[in-house]
C-alpha cells in the first residue's frame, strides 16, 4: 500500500502500523510518507487479541481506511499530509509573516497585502482555499486596479513569491507557473541635462550623502542599488586613474568604469561621510533606505525647479 512518486522521485505513500497495548491486543494507525517526511495518523481501531477473527476484521478496516487516504494523496498530497495545519493556516497572515521575516521590498508587499485583503473581504482565507483557480481569480483582480502594468506585475510576483515559500512548505501546492505574468513594461531611461545638474549643484540639499550619491551616478550611470552595494575594495588605481568594480545588481555580471573628475568629485565628497561609519561598514555611500532617499531627492527636485 506504498507507491512512488515518480516526477520527482520522491517517496509517497501510506502503511498501516501496529502498536501492542499493555493488556494484550493491538491499536492500529497509519503512516503517511511524502516528500521525506512521515506524519503519524492514529485511528480508534483496536483488537484485543493480536490474531484471530477478530485482528483480521479490523486489520481490515485499517488498510480500507490507509487506502482511502492513499487515494487522497495522489490527489493533494500537501491536504492530507498536513491535515488541520493546512486547514488552519491563514494565507493572508502568512503573506504578511514572511513578508516582515524574509524584508521583502516593503511597500510593494505591503500594497500587495492589501489588495489581498480587499479581495478576500474580512473572512479568513485558509491555505486549503488557495488553489490554481484562486490564483486566476486573483490576477483578474490585479488586472482590473487603476494601476500600471509595472505594479501589477510587481503585485503578482510579490504573491507568487509567498506562494513558493507555501509551496515549500507543502501549504499549498505549487502552481504559480500556471498563472500568466503581466508583460513586463520597458520604460525608457531619462538623463538629466548638464544644464539641470549645475541647476541641482548650486541648490541645497538636506542630505548631502544623498545629494553626493545621486550626483556620482550621474556622471557614472550607476543604479541607486549598485551605490548601495559599493565597498571600498572596489575602488582601485589602476596607473594614474582611479576604477571602480562593480557587481551590476540587476544582471549580477561585474563591470569595470574608469572614473572622471565630476565623478571623482562626488566621490570625495561621499568619503566625507566615512567618518560615521561602524565598524567594518565598507560601504562607499552611507545612504538611508531607498524610500527616504526618494524622499529627499523629490524635495530636492522642488527646490531646484
Amino acid at each position: 500500500m506504498q507507491s512512488l512518486q515518480e516526477n520527482k522521485g520522491d517517496y509517497m505513500g501510506v502503511s498501516v502500523r501496529e502498536i501492542a497495548l499493555k493488556e494484550g491486543g493491538v491499536s492500529f494507525s497509519i503512516d503517511i510518507y511524502f516528500k521525506g517526511q512521515r506524519k503519524q495518523v492514529k485511528t480508534a481501531l483496536q483488537s484485543e487479541k493480536p490474531k484471530g477473527r477478530e485482528y483480521q476484521a479490523v486489520r481490515r478496516q485499517a488498510e480500507a481506511k490507509a487506502a482511502d487516504l492513499e487515494s487522497q494523496l495522489k490527489i493533494d498530497p500537501a491536504a492530507v499530509f498536513l491535515g488541520k495545519d493546512r486547514l488552519s493556516t491563514d494565507f493572508i497572515e502568512y503573506f504578511e509573516k514572511m513578508m516582515l521575516e524574509k524584508k521583502y521590498s516593503y511597500n510593494i508587499y505591503k500594497n500587495t497585502l492589501k489588495h489581498l485583503r480587499d479581495f478576500n473581504g474580512k473572512k479568513p482565507l485558509p491555505m486549503a482555499n488557495i488553489s490554481e483557480v484562486w490564483g486566476v481569480l486573483f490576477r483578474a483582480y490585479i488586472d482590473s486596479l487603476n494601476v500600471g502594468e509595472t505594479t501589477k506585475r510587481n503585485y503578482l510576483i510579490a504573491v507568487k513569491i509567498i506562494l513558493k515559500q507555501a509551496a515549500k512548505k507543502h501549504l499549498v501546492p505549487d502552481f504559480t507557473r500556471n498563472i500568466d505574468q503581466f508583460e513586463k513594461v520597458e520604460v525608457p531611461l531619462k538623463y538629466l541635462t548638464l544644464e539641470q545638474i549645475k541647476i541641482l549643484e548650486v541648490t541645497p540639499c538636506k542630505d548631502m550623502s544623498v545629494r553626493a550619491a545621486f550626483l556620482f551616478s550621474c556622471f557614472t550611470g550607476l543604479r541607486v542599488s549598485d551605490l548601495q552595494a559599493l565597498q571600498d575594495s572596489d575602488i582601485q588605481q589602476d596607473g594614474d586613474r582611479l576604477t571602480i568594480r562593480f557587481k551590476v545588481q540587476k544582471t549580477q555580471r561585474w563591470e569595470k568604469l574608469t572614473l572622471g573628475a565630476q565623478s571623482l568629485k562626488y566621490l570625495d565628497e561621499a568619503k566625507k561621510f566615512h567618518k560615521d561609519r561602524s565598524v567594518g561598514d565598507n560601504r562607499v555611500f552611507l545612504i538611508p533606505s531607498l524610500s527616504q532617499s526618494l524622499n529627499v531627492l523629490h524635495a530636492w527636485g522642488d527646490a531646484a525647479s
